[in-house]
Parts: C-alpha cells; structure tokens; sequence
C-alpha cells in the first residue's frame, strides 16, 4: 500500500485551519452585528413622541382671544407709496411708511395718527393706502387733522362689509393696574395682539418731529412698536381707550414705555375735523395752548398762570412756525413750557376761549401782535394770520 506526500498532509491542514479562521471571524463579525442591532434598536432608534390632548384654555385667555377675534376686523394696515426716482422714467413704487389704524364709522372715515401720514401730505407723487383685516386694498384720501393730539382722519370707499366701527370706551375712569390690548402692525406685521397694563395715566412727551408736547397720554408697558402708531389701545372688553401714539426709547424700538392718545381727545379730535365747517376759515395763528388746569398740574404757582398761556405746540406749516415763537419742549423727563402768550394787540388772553375770541375779529392776512414772555424776559411778536386749514 502507497503512502500520500506529506506536502499533501501540510496543505489539508493549512487549509483546515483557514476554514477555521474565516468562520471564526464570521461568527465575530455576526455577533458583534447582532449586539450593535440589539443597542441600537433598544435605545438608539427613533420612537415616535406621544402626543398630549389639548387642554382647556383659561379664561384669561378665552377672554383675550374673544377680544382679537372681535376687534381685529375693524383695524387696519396704513402706508403711504411713492416713487423711487430713476435716471430715465418714473421709477419704482416703494413704501415709504407705515403704520396703523381703525374704521370710525360706516361712512367709510378710518382714523390714524397724523404722523403716520403726515409724509403724504407734503408731496402730490404720494397716496395712502389703507388694507383691511381680510387683505382687501383701497386708496385713502386725507380729511382733515388736530395736532394737538397727533390725530389724522381719512376716507376710504370700500364696501359696506368692511366698514365694522370699533367699539368705544371711556378715558375718564381709568385705573392704573388694568389689563389693556394693542393692536397693530409693527414692523410692517399687520394684525399684531399685544397685551399689559396701564402703567400711569395723565403723561405727557414730546411729539413727533419736536413741533411741541402730547398731554394727557396713557402708559402702558404693552408692546408698542415701529408700525404700532394709530393703532387701537383696548381695555378687556374690547372697547377702544386711546390710540397707541408713541414710545419712550434709546433704540426707537419697544423699551416698556409706551403711549396713548386718549380715547376721549380722540373723540374731541374727530368731531373738530368732521363737524367743524370748513366754508368759512376762521384766522388761525396755527398754535395749541396748555390750559390753565393744564398748567396748574404741572406745577405752576397760580400768580405765573394767571398772566397768560404758554404755547404746547406750533403746527409746521403754520404762520406761528415763520416766527420766533417757541413750543414746549422735553429734554429727558424734564419739560420746559414754551413762550406765554399774554395778550393779542394789546388785549389781554388768559384764556382758551379769550384767544379765539381776539382771533374772530380778525381775518385771514392781518398782522397781529403778540405780547410774550419768555422766562423772565417779555417782548413782542408779530404773526399773519392764516386762513383755518384741516389740520387744526
């Protein structure tokens, strides 16, 4: 009987053994495949999140939800479009303000502040355009204005639909501490709810463009922003308590301070423009008064009251304007009243009602003289009475 090589031997086992080798690190490799699946089905794959019923909302914020739900139809988006010019052609239409306010009546009168569109005002290449809560568009016209209280009155024709009044409150009973609303379009984001409180009532700061001083305004620490102004202050009813005017910043953006226009000189704002008859202009020196309960609150001893009336603001286009009188001003918290107004050619004024009456004996175009005094310094001043305009 033959005997095989013992190469032959050498190679069987050679090959045994790498058989060996290869399923041994096979069953490695499989077992570690399985305990790697095992880790990551266990703790490393995705499980769906449970999702938690909805609750019932407090009523706080039922409330504050019925409110928005009832008040936003009838605010709306306000901007001002002109024409970027080009070196050939009209140009581009671009924005170039915006702000905020609210449908007055059925008549189609939408009220604003007047700094909101006061831009249109100063050029013809400018409209103003109003945009309803439902996106809807239509082009606005300016009626008339009360500087005083930075208040502007608009028109629009536009369905009957669309023209829901806001409901209105009273300023009268304020208390500090109460919740209030704002809504707006800050930023251009039309249909803004904010909420807070009264911070304090009676303030008083600078207007826009420093033509003089607001009185009488309401703080709030509801968000008031850029695109806020014109916009509605509502109490927790619902009801309209002052128009969100302006705010007291570092930035120009909202700090905590915000303010509104009460809603009963809005009231007084509105009536002089729509009922007051603009057929027969009455002589305007285009100013506004503090009144004498005006001053008393700021301090004032009864005996420097009694000389005269302090000037609060000079409209920009008025005659009062192309003189050297000067408006009240702020600087910081402090409030430095404007020159006094002591009499009219002579005739004494301690008075609202003694102004107008100098003024209605005289027409538009004649000269007045104004006897003033400034700090301690008396002098004179001479304005040209202008014929009564719409912003009043």
């Amino acid at each position: 009987m033959s005997e095989k090589p013992e190469s032959s031997n050498a190679s069987t086992r050679f090959s045994s053994t790498n058989l060996w080798l290869v399923a041994t690190v096979l069953a490695l490799v499989v077992l570690l495949g399985i305990q790697l699946w095992g880790r990551w089905s266990s703790s490393e794959r995705y499980v769906s999140r449970e999702i938690t019923p909805k609750g019932n909302l407090n009523s706080d914020e039922q409330s504050t939800i019925q409110v928005f739900q009832k008040t936003s139809p009838s605010v709306v988006f306000i901007r001002t479009k002109g024409y970027q010019p080009f070196l050939f052609g009209r140009g581009q239409e671009k924005e170039l303000s915006s702000g905020t306010g609210f449908v007055w009546d059925r008549q189609g009168h939408i009220v604003t502040n007047l700094h909101v569109v006061e831009e249109a005002l100063r050029s013809s290449s400018t409209a103003l355009e109003v945009q309803f809560a439902d996106k809807s568009v239509a082009d606005a016209v300016f009626v008339g204005g009360v500087r005083e209280h930075d208040i502007a009155i608009l028109k629009v024709n536009v369905a009957a639909s669309l023209l829901l009044p806001i409901p209105l409150g009273t300023s009268d009973d304020l208390q500090v501490g109460q919740l209030v609303l704002a809504i707006g379009s800050p930023f251009g984001f039309d249909q803004t709810l904010s909420t807070g409180v009264i911070g304090g009532l009676n303030r008083s700061v600078a207007a826009e463009g420093g033509s003089g001083l607001l009185a009488g305004l309401i703080q709030t620490d509801a968000a008031i922003n850029p695109g806020n102004s014109g916009g509605p202050l509502l109490d927790s009813s619902g009801r309209m308590i002052g128009v969100n005017t302006a705010i007291v910043s570092p930035t120009g953006a909202y700090s905590g301070l915000g303010f509104a226009v009460s809603v009963s000189s809005v009231v007084a704002a509105v009536e002089t423009v729509l009922v007051e008859s603009i057929g027969n202009p009455r002589p305007v020196l285009g100013i506004t008064v503090w009144s004498p309960e005006q001053t008393a609150k700021l301090g004032l001893r009864a005996e420097i009251i009694s000389r005269g009336l302090f000037i609060k603001q000079i409209d920009p286009g008025g005659p009062a304007f192309k003189t050297a009188l000067r408006p009240t001003q702020q600087r910081g918290f402090q409030i430095i009243l404007g020159d006094q107004i002591v009499s009219v050619d002579g005739e004494q004024v301690r008075t609202l009602p003694e102004l107008q009456a100098a003024l209605a004996l005289r027409k538009p175009g004649d000269v007045v003289s104004l006897e003033i005094i400034r700090g301690d310094q008396g002098g004179k001043v001479e304005v040209t009475l202008d014929a009564q305009k719409l912003i009043f």
